[in-house]
């Protein structure tokens, strides 16, 4: 049998039900049967299960876009894979009809990453996709140098935590964002240069005193009514990328900040990097040493759920109390 995450209706964790099928073991060609080891949640998820994300849901509809299993079998064709092996699943082209969270899941081989031997079920299944969403901006674009400032708000939060990782790899000091000070010595102690509380600090003034005039890169997950304040925090003609929506609320374009500061705003999402298999590559390339090595590593919280508790690791993600990535695993399978 096989154990699937549904909801049938936009809405809060609540909507979402635990629903058991047959187990499909039919293939096409190319296809692999994947049994799941372990989740990671999202805020995309969040986003996508209210209603609120790029792509609508189609009810009854699946749930998740990062996982990590062993491969069952394999269908006609696949090459470079072999029952038991170890996958990484990319995210799914259609979410409602694919979602992840599932005991068992099929897949084309063309949506599978490698693991890195390194890391454990839980870290794997939640390497690939924060440190992607870097690579365009950190590497490529090379906004990130030895000796820079880098700005990032909700620094507790998986893709931020990364985000520091590969900052301080590439020689660059981080200036981590947090609401309020619960999460600050948790935050220091995971190697942030500097913190600044949003809610107790003027984080335009603190900003200019920490780097003495301003930083040269943020990477914003949050955007939002402090947006403003963290294009004044930059450096004149320095660049800012927001890459989600955090704050909840809708995001004005502060024109007259961006007209004096010089400040170039790119907007971003991982898919793009998958649309091009070639830089791809190059960025699977780029980061699968350095897991393997240990040298850069997702940022897990404690507290790891287990697939039948999926609505309880949802509240949770959403209380806003975790340091990391939410993981959940499967012990049934």
């Amino acid at each position: 049998m096989n154990r699937v995450v549904k909801f049938n209706q936009y809405g809060g964790p609540e909507v979402l039900s635990i629903e058991t099928q047959d187990k499909v073991t039919e293939l096409l060609a190319g296809e692999i049967l994947v049994k799941m080891s372990a989740y990671a949640l999202n805020r995309a998820n969040v986003l996508f299960r209210e209603g609120n994300y790029i792509n609508e849901a189609q009810f009854p509809s699946r749930i998740g876009v990062e996982a990590v299993g062993v491969v069952e079998k394999i269908g006609e064709g696949v090459v470079n894979l072999a029952v038991g092996d170890r996958v990484n699943l990319v995210a799914p082209e259609n979410e409602s009809q694919s979602g992840y969270f599932a005991d068992f899941n099929i897949v084309n081989q063309n949506n599978i990453l490698p693991v890195p031997s390194s890391l454990t079920d839980v870290e794997a299944s939640t390497c690939w996709v924060p440190f992607l969403t870097l690579y365009k901006n950190f590497v490529e674009a090379d906004f990130v140098k030895q000796g820079s400032w880098v700005i990032l708000p909700a620094a507790s939060s998986s893709v931020s935590l990364a985000a520091h990782q590969l900052a301080k790899h590439l020689g660059a000091k981080t200036i981590g964002l947090t609401r309020t000070s619960a999460k600050v010595e948790q935050l220091k102690a995971l190697g942030y240069d500097e913190i600044v509380v949003t809610q107790e600090e003027n984080i335009e003034q603190r900003i200019k005193e920490i780097t003495d005039g301003g930083a040269d890169f943020a990477f914003d997950p949050v955007g939002g009514t402090d947006l403003t304040q963290v294009i004044n925090s930059l450096k004149y003609g320095a660049e800012l990328c927001v890459y989600g929506l955090l704050s909840g609320s809708t995001t004005e374009l502060p024109i007259f900040p961006l007209m004096l500061s010089g400040v170039k705003v790119s907007c971003y999402t991982v898919l793009e990097l998958f649309m091009d298999p070639e830089r791809a590559k190059q960025a699977i390339d780029y980061f699968f040493p350095l897991f393997e090595q240990r040298k850069l590593l997702p940022i897990i919280d404690p507290q790891v759920f287990e697939l039948s508790q999926v609505v309880d690791a949802f509240n949770y993600l959403e209380s806003n109390q975790q340091i990391g990535k939410v993981v959940f695993s499967n012990s049934a399978t």
